[in-house]
């Protein structure tokens, strides 16, 4: 019920807390420029999170630097209202290899820290979390290998192509025709939500991860253009990433309800104890299932700023009648 209340408290904000409208003047005056160096900053923090998590591989640093790798394929991705060629799709290739490196060591520390909650009312837990803390070991000596391979010079040549085409593009374009593309591809990245929302179906928890995965594009995205759009409140951002969070839930119990299943097919004997367990996970899923479906309409508070109107140039007169 804690989880609900919290839901209640930003579905009870007005608007404007999540969303002030900014004045004319706050807009940058060179939105490329500010694109341009968003991206030198994001590729500064990207290096220096991977290198940290190839030097001391720990949890912390391998969430951080899975953080600051979404943070720069969702600024890539931007270039792309700009940028249409391969370098664009080269450099989102790299770095969702990149974020694939830690899936399962991600999963099972995730399976693992929701497990140890439930050892003590559930014997049949306790034989589970030692079967994670097994498999946690294997990806985390696999991880830290697979990490350590990890490049950037190839990555960082299409990242230096990337920012010499922008400045290339703040010759060719106002600084009000930039900013059109880019709030039209975060609108379009919202549409997609929208769609995917639309096509949700609480009995099939696979239509909300595909939103999700939606979502937290669009997410990440507002967040690479903060510098440009200052009506977008800290109070917003905590409320994306609230709602992010509920659809996560689910996907990690979902993930962990799999994960018990391979475990149980390993096993000769199955006891009651094993059934009281796995009906605790689904029961939790469907609750979490519910909670989401009770807030999901929220999503429509995240609707981005509008797209500006670009006014078409009048004519210069001509001297004398016409």
């Amino acid at each position: 019920m804690r989880a609900m209340k919290t839901t209640a408290t930003y579905r009870t904000n007005a608007k404007d807390a999540l969303y002030r409208k900014p004045a004319d003047s706050e807009f940058p005056a060179d939105s490329l420029k500010h694109l341009t160096v968003s991206l030198r900053t994001q590729w500064k923090r990207y290096r220096k999170r991977l290198k940290r998590c190839q030097e001391n591989f720990s949890e912390e640093a391998v969430h951080e630097s899975r953080v600051e790798t979404r943070r720069l394929l969702a600024t890539v991705e931007l270039l792309g209202a700009f940028i249409r060629d391969e370098r664009i799709k080269k450099a989102q290739r790299a770095l969702k290899r990149h974020l694939d490196t830690f899936d399962d060591l991600r999963d099972t520390q995730v399976q693992l820290r929701y497990v140890s909650k439930m050892l003590r009312a559930y014997p049949a837990a306790r034989l589970f979390h030692a079967y994670l803390l097994k498999w946690g070991d294997r990806y985390t000596t696999e991880t830290r290998k697979r990490i350590k391979r990890i490049k950037t010079k190839r990555l960082g040549q299409i990242i230096a192509s990337c920012k010499e085409e922008m400045r290339q593009e703040r010759k060719r374009r106002t600084s009000k025709q930039a900013l059109t593309n880019l709030m039209r591809a975060v609108n379009r990245a919202f549409a997609r939500v929208v769609q995917l929302k639309a096509r949700i179906d609480p009995d099939n928890t696979a239509t909300i991860h595909r939103m999700r995965i939606a979502f937290k594009k669009f997410r990440y995205m507002v967040e690479a253009l903060l510098t440009l759009l200052p009506g977008v409140t800290e109070k917003r951002l905590a409320a994306m990433h609230h709602y992010q969070t509920m659809m996560g839930d689910i996907q990690d119990i979902e993930v962990l309800i799999v994960t018990l299943g391979k475990f149980f097919k390993k096993k000769v004997v199955r006891t009651e104890s094993d059934r009281y367990f796995r009906d605790e996970l689904l029961r939790r899923c469907q609750w979490l299932v519910q909670r989401y479906m009770h807030t999901a309409d929220m999503l429509h508070e995240f609707d981005p700023l509008p797209v500006p109107e670009i006014k078409p140039a009048r004519p210069k007169k001509r001297g004398g009648r016409q």
